[in-house]
């Protein structure tokens, strides 16, 4: 087998850098738009992550609307695919089959709140069921289905239309969970396998109390002991698992990516400043060590690849490598600009 070759082919595995958006810092008080994905989109890590995360903004814009923190039943909350039932402090989201652009999404996903009286209590405790939630690519016929529970804890209570005030304030989320994680990569939906990810996230939403003063930084929230997963001791850990080519995979998250608000009003724009995730996973033998980083906070003047970590920030420094355990050599080692 080529080694090279199958690295590559995998090289966007991955992307946790997109698995946040800025728009998040406001879900409260704005509906977040579906944005087109791109074009010949598969089955694969990358794609997996992206679609975790994009479930998860479905997620959070409804427990952050006002309906669902005023309990206010009659009224619907809107999202760009799917629709929800509220009961009370939990809620549904059912997919059904419905067409989202390129994809069809299917299955539901069941927030329940198990401690607390509100979501908005400190240590206040969501329930999150994936019930066979699937995306299905149109061009490609691939698909991903996911399974589990994962739960996310207000640590600090309030909410986040608590921030769009004169006041102050900080709001943390802390994630963990087990999903399952099942592929179609062949498009026939005759050949699946499935994959486990196992999730440590940690969201802080804060706010100084002026209407630029908005900030959301997301963090890898564990920390996993030396050589008790993969070689190496690993901390700031987001995910760990197995990947699409069945390999053990470590994400780390060593510096927190942080969004500031780069407008003159709460509605922003939200800018990704810093940031900067690690993949990290070996070959089954342990003879080859595959890295994946992708640092946020840097802008391209078209030659060169400038780290700015200010409000001019467009995009990563994205580089992947792959190296001989036993010498050291690199025999990946390269880098490249990707715009936000």
């Amino acid at each position: 087998m080529n080694v090279k070759n199958s690295f590559m082919k995998k090289k966007w595995m991955s992307v946790l850098t997109v698995v946040v958006m800025g728009t998040l810092l406001f879900t409260a008080c704005k509906q977040k738009e579906e944005v087109a994905p791109s074009k010949g989109q598969q089955a694969d890590d990358a794609s997996a992550r992206n679609e975790l995360d994009r479930a998860q903004d479905d997620i959070e814009s409804v427990y952050n609307s006002e309906q669902y923190a005023g309990n206010q039943r009659a009224s619907a909350v809107v999202l760009p695919c799917g629709s929800v039932t509220l009961n009370t402090n939990n809620f549904t989201i059912n997919y059904n089959g419905v067409n989202c652009g390129s994809r069809v999404l299917g299955g539901s996903i069941s927030v329940t709140l198990v401690s607390g009286t509100k979501f908005s209590d400190v240590n206040a405790r969501l329930k999150i069921v994936f019930n066979n939630y699937k995306v299905h690519y149109n061009a490609s016929g691939e698909e991903i289905v996911y399974n589990g529970t994962t739960y996310i804890t207000n640590l600090t209570g309030g909410t986040l239309a608590s921030l769009f005030t004169t006041t102050p304030g900080t709001v943390a989320h802390k994630t963990r969970g087990v999903l399952t994680l099942t592929y179609d990569t062949t498009g026939t939906g005759g050949s699946t396998f499935s994959r486990t990810w196992n999730l440590f996230r940690k969201k802080t939403f804060t706010s100084n109390g002026t209407a630029t003063g908005i900030s959301l930084k997301f963090e890898g929230d564990t920390t996993i002991a030396a050589d008790t997963y993969l070689p190496g001791t690993y901390a700031k850990v987001s995910e760990y698992g197995t990947d699409v080519d069945n390999r053990k995979f470590i994400h780390t998250i060593p510096t927190d990516f942080v969004w500031s608000n780069c407008g003159t009003t709460y509605s922003g724009p939200y800018i990704l400043k810093t940031g900067r995730v690690e993949h990290t996973a070996f070959s089954d033998a342990g003879d080859y060590k595959y890295q994946f980083t992708a640092t946020a906070g840097y802008r391209t003047d078209g030659t060169n690849n400038i780290l700015d970590q200010s409000c001019a920030s467009n995009g990563y420094l994205i580089n992947w490598s792959a190296t001989l355990v036993s010498t050291g050599n690199k025999f990946v080692d390269y880098s490249v600009f990707q715009q936000y």
